[in-house]
Parts: structure tokens; sequence; C-alpha cells
């Protein structure tokens, strides 16, 4: 069964909707390479663990650097250190050009996992402008948790995390849909009864706020000890999905993204192979992950010439 971000993309890649343009797309990829040097710079002057995941992680591992369609960075640290860092950042080591979100108790998160947004950026995707929460440029950065040793834990630790997660994805997404939202929606009917549904689910649970269900899911999955197994619950495939031995992760391996030296897993082709399958293979272009920008707005030096 394909899951909601496989539909949507779908129904992105299908659509007649703005899309980026070359130019558009290599100008977020220099300012998104110019956030993560940022965050490099803090963890490394408080030495902190981070590593390159995901698709960023395929990136390094396949091309060097940025999968060439994508426009995004993921990140990937122990939440010892993430919880560090987080404490970094509320303290203003980042600076006054950038702001971030993560789950807590007195404000609300998009994620359930920390964002850093460059302030002097505005960039809107296709669920539209939600002013509770910052409008700029940002990378993701999610924990890497400890995971039960016993199998029967963690099994089961994992499929209540996955229904956490799903209910407070439910939630986030309850609310009035953005024009080009009910655009495509228009263009596309399965994608339209697909969403209705999950707007409706996400309504009955709306009950209790995004903020709490955010907060229950990240005090649910949150373990600084670190044993036999990893996970990262806030990962594509899930809890299950992103559970690994701890040694797949530590101590972290070296590789190369756009010219600079990156950390990765210490064993990138399990890792890999566990979220891409045959990660090598360049998909079809009708695969590929496409990320549609409603309004785009950085600063003139990320254009080049």
């Amino acid at each position: 069964m394909k899951g909601y971000k496989e539909i949507l993309n779908e129904a992105v890649n299908n659509s007649k909707l703005r899309k980026l343009t070359d130019l558009e797309l290599e100008a977020i990829k220099r300012c998104t390479l110019d956030i993560y040097k940022k965050v490099i710079c803090v963890c490394n002057a408080n030495d902190l663990t981070i590593m390159l995941g995901g698709g960023s992680a395929l990136g390094a591992v396949r091309h060097k650097g940025f999968i060439p369609w994508d426009d995004d960075m993921d990140l990937n640290m122990p939440r010892k250190d993430y919880n560090k860092f987080i404490a970094l950042c509320e303290s203003g080591m980042l600076g006054e050009n950038y702001e971030f979100t993560f789950p807590n108790k007195i404000n609300d998160s998009p994620c359930a996992f920390l964002k850093i947004y460059r302030k002097d950026t505005k960039i809107i995707g296709i669920a539209g402008e939600d002013n509770r929460f910052p409008l700029g440029l940002d990378i993701d950065i999610f924990p890497i948790e400890g995971a039960p040793s016993n199998k029967l834990l963690r099994v089961t630790k994992g499929y209540l995390a996955n229904l956490l997660r799903l209910i407070m994805n439910l939630v986030g997404e309850s609310g009035k849909w953005s024009d080009s939202l009910s655009a495509l929606c228009r263009q596309n009917r399965k994608l339209l009864w697909y969403m209705k549904c999950r707007q409706f689910v996400g309504r009955l649970f709306s009950i209790i706020s995004h903020k709490r269900w955010v907060c229950w899911f990240d005090s649910f999955v949150a373990c600084e000890s670190i044993s036999s197994f990893v996970v990262i619950p806030t990962g594509r495939k899930l809890y299950h999905g992103e559970t690994f031995p701890a040694s797949v992760f530590f101590p972290v391996s070296k590789g190369v993204f756009e010219g600079l030296e990156v950390n990765l897993p210490a064993t990138p082709d399990i890792y890999l192979k566990r979220l891409y399958g045959d990660y090598m293979i360049i998909p079809p272009v009708e695969k590929r992950e496409s990320h549609m920008i409603v309004d785009l707005q950085l600063p003139k030096e990320f254009y080049g010439q």
C-alpha cells in the first residue's frame, strides 16, 4: 500500500502546478548548505556528534553532494547530544539570523524533531503558510534514540510509537487546506479522497491539541541510553524500518558532500539499503521526490552569477 508521501508526490509530479526552476533549486541548495555549516560549527565547538541521514546520506554516497533533484538536508544526532544542541540553540549559539522549533510544552512544533530556520528567507510549500511556525528555509535534525534490547518490547514500542506519530500528523493536517493543495486535489481524485479521510480522522483527535500530541510522541520515544539497538522514530520508514544495531551508526564514518568532509553512519551501506533498497540505481523521473514551492524568497547571494 502506498503511503501518504508517495501518493502526494505522484500527484505533484503529474500536476500542472508550478515547480522549482533550476536556478531556484541551486539557490536553495546553496542556502541550505550555509545553514548546515553553521550547525556543524556549533557541534564541532561543543564536541557533539552529528551525521548526515536519509537523502543527504544517500546524496553523499551516490553523488558526493545533493541528490540532483533534491533540495534539503537531513541530519541525525544521538538523543543525548541532540538535547545538548537544543540547549545551545536556546542560549543563542546559532546567532540572530536563525530560529528553531522542537517538541516542547510551551510552544507547538510543526514536527516531532528539531528544525533550524534561516530568518532572512521565506519558503512556502504546498501545505501553505502557517503563521504559528517560522517560514524560513530549514534543515531537519532527527534524534537517534536508544531502542529496547528485548525484541518483544522493541516491536510493541514501535507499534505504539507509529500510532502516536500517525495521530500527531493527522491532527496537524486537520486545518484548512491551502489554495495550492485544494487545486492539486481537484486535479487528482485519488488524492482528494485520501486527504479528506486524513482530515476527518485528524479532526476527531483534535480535541487534544497538536502541541500535546507532539510532546507525547517525543516523550514516549526519547531515550538517551544506547545499548544494542538504536532507532530513528521520526524517520521515513517509521519505527520498525529505522531500527538498527547501534554498530550501524557508531562510530561515525567519513564521506564527502559538496566538497565538505561530513560524518556518515558507521556502515552507510546497511543504513541506505534499509531505506532505499538498491540505492545506487537512479530512480525514473516519475519516482523522484518533488517539492512544490508556492513562494520562495532567498538572499541574492545564493543565486550565484
